[in-house]
């Protein structure tokens, strides 16, 4: 199904929900979007057509919007991270807005913290005259089924635009 929030727009299996992060401070970057199989902490993030949740006494949105992944679960976080960052140069070549990102795979990756068993990263390449970006994702993924939900973040990734 088609979605859009922040200037991002995308393809999302119908199982997977779109949440609104808490707002954040703009000096610390933070998430844009929120994408789940699961029920987020309300602490966290809200449904998108509530307000969101202020930042937190350190101006942060959250660490993590949930506690646990579900069997077959995901987690996708679309980020701003603030600071432009050199687009990596390693990695499978995805194309993604209109150019090639590169897809970083971490088992588990930071995602562990959450119970995953994949962690997908990628900067997102924005239109900039350089290779830099501010725009990450990360998938967090949980099995057993791995490589279905990896081939819908997949899909997800290559269906994303990015406003320029």
């Amino acid at each position: 199904m088609s979605d859009a929030a922040n200037g991002i727009s995308f393809q999302r299996p119908a199982t997977w929900t779109r949440w609104q992060p808490n707002r954040s401070n703009p000096i610390n970057g933070g998430p844009l979007i929120y994408l789940s199989t699961d029920p987020l902490l309300p602490t966290c993030a809200t449904a998108p057509e509530a307000s969101p949740n202020p930042p937190d006494a350190r101006g942060m949105a959250c660490d993590w919007p949930l506690t646990s992944l579900s069997p077959n679960g995901v987690l996708v976080s679309w980020v701003n991270r603030r600071i432009l960052a050199p687009l990596p140069t390693s990695g499978e070549v995805l194309p993604m807005n209109g150019n090639s990102a590169r897809l970083q795979i971490e088992r588990p990756g930071a995602c562990d913290a959450i119970g995953a068993d994949e962690t997908i990263s990628v900067l997102v390449p924005i239109g900039q005259p350089t290779p830099l970006s501010n725009v990450a994702v990360v998938a967090c993924l949980r099995g057993p089924d791995l490589a279905t939900t990896e081939a819908q973040v997949r899909t997800m990734l290559a269906s994303a635009t990015v406003g320029r």
